[in-house]
């Protein structure tokens, strides 16, 4: 109800749908001040988007931080990967694409 109203007679004031559309913009800083001004305020005022805007950085964190091993950032190139395996998995993917070609064409 209070949400309602903040809405509606709040100048300026988003909605619950309006910041989650910009939370990765607000994340990024690419929000204009006004714009930044309207998330905050929002997020000042509404107990539910100061949770969502929470666990929004914490899953930030916590996907950076499986990534980490030991303090430093693990990252992997496609060159990295062994051949064998590529050529496994595509293997595989080729073999259960054509088994969903067959199927679909028997039950026709």
């Amino acid at each position: 109800m209070i949400k309602r109203l903040m809405t509606k007679y709040v100048p300026g004031m988003l909605t619950c749908q309006e910041v989650d559309s910009f939370l990765y913009d607000f994340h990024q800083g690419n929000l204009s001040f006004n714009q930044q001004l309207q998330f905050k305020l929002h997020i000042a005022m509404c107990s539910e988007c100061q949770v969502y805007l929470d666990d929004y950085r914490n899953t930030i964190r916590l996907a950076k931080e499986a990534f980490v091993i030991e303090n430093e950032l693990v990252t992997t190139s496609i060159d990295k990967v062994p051949e064998d395996l590529i050529n496994a998995i595509l293997s595989v993917r080729k073999s259960v694409d054509s088994a969903k070609i067959v199927n679909n064409e028997h039950k026709d």
